[in-house]
This record gives structure tokens, sequence and C-alpha cells, in this order.
């Protein structure tokens, strides 16, 4: 039993170097915490932790292996996410994007949940990044051992890469949360919002980027 939990525990330190390392995922989750509310957070570290499921089985299934051997499928997967990264930047850049925000967090606060908004942004942003298909190809592969079933002990890897991924974005979505209330000024929270837009727009060119030939 050794062989089949150690590259367990080998993957999931691995991931969790990957998940405490800031990216656009931090950058949503925190600042939906902090401008908008506790919920909308939450629901965007679900719409995460959704997303790497749908990479992860779709890794176990050799779907991934499929998009990632399509150098059309992966280009426009990769245009797709630079455009709503960059889409979401400009948001963040309008002078009403904070009011608007606020209003939809207050409607949220009277629906069922609250986590729509949120949600939908954390899948997207996961799901049109095809790095993170490229990541569970290269990783699954490494980390499978010798004599096990192979789809089974995927899965069990997806599982792994969400529970933690979910776990700390809904850790940083409260810690987030109760960071705003204190500095909810107008400053801060405009302020939140460019830095926001610059990370959002900073992998939006990296994705670009990486799809251009050297």
């Amino acid at each position: 039993m050794p062989h089949v939990f150690l590259p367990l525990l080998s993957f999931a330190a691995a991931w969790g170097v990957l998940v405490l390392t800031p990216g656009t995922e931090t950058a949503l989750v925190i600042r939906l915490g902090m401008n908008v509310s506790c919920k909308a957070a939450l629901g965007a570290a679900l719409g995460t932790g959704t997303g790497l499921a749908i990479w992860g089985m779709g890794t176990a299934f050799g779907v991934s292996a499929l998009v990632a051997a399509s150098p059309t499928v992966y280009l426009m997967l990769e245009w797709a996410g630079a455009f709503y990264l960059a889409y979401l930047g400009m948001r963040l850049l309008m002078p009403s994007a904070g009011k608007h925000d606020q209003a939809v967090a207050e409607v949220q606060a009277r629906s069922v949940g609250g986590m729509g908004t949120g949600y939908q942004r954390g899948l997207l942003t996961t799901c049109l990044n095809p790095l993170v298909g490229v990541f569970d190809l290269t990783a699954f592969s490494q980390f499978i051992p010798a004599g096990v079933h192979r789809v089974s002990y995927s899965l069990l890897l997806a599982g792994v890469q969400v529970v933690m991924a979910v776990a700390w974005y809904a850790l940083l979505a409260c810690l987030a949360f109760s960071l705003g209330r204190v500095l909810s000024t107008p400053r801060v929270v405009r302020a939140l919002d460019m830095l926001t837009a610059g990370v959002f727009f900073f992998f939006a060119f990296r994705l670009v980027m990486s799809g251009i030939p050297s």
C-alpha cells in the first residue's frame, strides 16, 4: 500500500506549492472577498474547484490529451481564456465597476446562496486556461504508480487537486472578506480593483504569448 499512497502525498505536496502561488484565481477570490461579498468569493472558490474537476476528469479519460494534441483547439482555448481575463480586467478599470459589483452583492445577499456570479467567474477562469490541462497531463503520468488502474488513480489525483484548491481559496475568501470590512474605503477598493486588473492583464498576455510560435 505505501507504493500507492506515497505518490499521492508527493503529488499533494507539489500541487500545494502551485495552489499557494498567486495567480488569477487568487486575485479573483481576494478581490471578490474584499470588494463584493464573502459568498461571491466562496462561489469563485467552488467554481475553481469545478473547473479543476473538469480538467482532471478530462485528463483521466483522455480528453485533455486530445486538446493538447490539437494545436487549433489548444490555441482557441488560450485565446478564449486571454479574452475573458482581459474582459474582467477592463471591467475592473471602469469607474462604475465597484458600484456594479456592490449592487450585485446586494442582490445576491437576498438570493439563495448568493454565489452565482463568483462561481461563474471562477469556473470560466479555470476552464478557459489550457495550462491546467497541460499540468494534469504532465503531473498525473509522473505520479501514477505501477500496477494501479490509471483512470481510477487519475481521478483520485484530480480529487486531491479539487479538495486542496477549494479549501485554500475558501480560507482566502474568508480572510479577504474580514480584511475588506476593515479596509473598505473607496481608495483601497479602487486600488485593489486596479491591482487585480493588472494581474488579469498579465496572465492574459502570458496566455497569448504562449500560443505564439517562437
